[in-house]
């Protein structure tokens, strides 16, 4: 059996440098600049979008969102298809969700692949996102959000 370790991988380390450099010389000069003007930095997240960092796949882990847990553990040959589930029909349904910019469009074409799903592999997942959070008394402004990201513009300690 393999020893547990925590340590990152060469892609990790990858990732890590990568997003790091880009904090570094990106959002740092500037990030006081948006603070103060409690503005969204727009050029930024554009400039972070032109070369990867920013992309719905890359900013949706942890949101929820179907294509978090579905998308890659039932499309075909997908990231987490541990399974191997394979089916052209719900690859087409969701490579158009995916695409669909009407959420009540999209939900559908997520409902229509769910229901297949449902009749061949009617697995239960054995997960569930669940974030404990322990906070001084004296924090106040803060809760925690669903998808799990820090927002602490309002936060303080008392």
């Amino acid at each position: 059996m393999a020893e547990f370790s925590l340590d990152l991988n060469e892609d990790q380390l990858q990732l890590q440098k990568w997003v790091h450099d880009f904090a570094e010389n990106v959002i740092r000069p500037a990030g006081a600049e948006w603070d103060e003007r409690e503005e969204t930095p727009w050029p930024i997240i554009e400039e972070a979008a032109k070369i990867g960092l920013y992309s719905f796949d890359f900013v949706a882990n942890g949101s929820l969102d179907p294509t978090d847990i579905f998308v890659p553990t039932l499309r075909t040959k997908d990231r987490g298809n541990a399974a191997g589930y394979a089916n052209p029909e719900v690859d087409k349904l969701l490579d158009a969700a995916g695409l669909e910019t009407d959420q009540a469009k999209r939900a559908e074409l997520y409902r229509d692949a769910q229901a297949i799903v449902n009749r061949q592999a009617p697995w239960i997942f054995l997960w569930l996102p669940q974030d404990l959070y322990g906070a001084s008394k004296r924090l106040v402004g803060w809760q925690p959000l669903a998808s799990g990201m820090l927002n602490l513009r309002d936060a303080c300690v008392r």
